[in-house]
């Protein structure tokens, strides 16, 4: 399974700072109702203020684990438009690895 992303933002990071993880592990799937239940905060992590995230329409919070050689807890979360597919898919695999794309490489 893949999980896309426009390009390498920060929250993708390796520890190192230097490259994308190549790989995650899913934890959790979290609906929300639309993007006013999120914090400016929030959206700034998760766009790098350079993505824009539709007002009325529900979300999925996705949760990952990134991989670590040092045996740290190091979690990113993203967003996605919802739909009820999209729902059921993540959810299904939740405990799963995911190929992480950056799509501008």
């Amino acid at each position: 399974m893949e999980i896309l992303f426009k390009k390498t933002f920060r929250k993708l990071l390796e520890q190192d700072g230097q490259h994308a993880v190549s790989s995650a592990k899913l934890l959790s799937v979290i609906k929300i109702s639309n993007k006013s239940q999120l914090s400016e905060a929030f959206i700034e992590y998760d766009t790098d203020k350079d993505y824009f995230i539709e007002e009325d329409i529900p979300l999925l919070m996705l949760l990952f684990l990134k991989p670590s050689n040092n045996n740290s807890k190091n979690i990113f979360a993203t967003i996605r438009n919802w739909t009820e597919e999209k729902e059921c898919f993540y959810q299904s695999q939740i405990g799963n690895d995911f190929n992480v794309v950056i799509e501008n490489l």
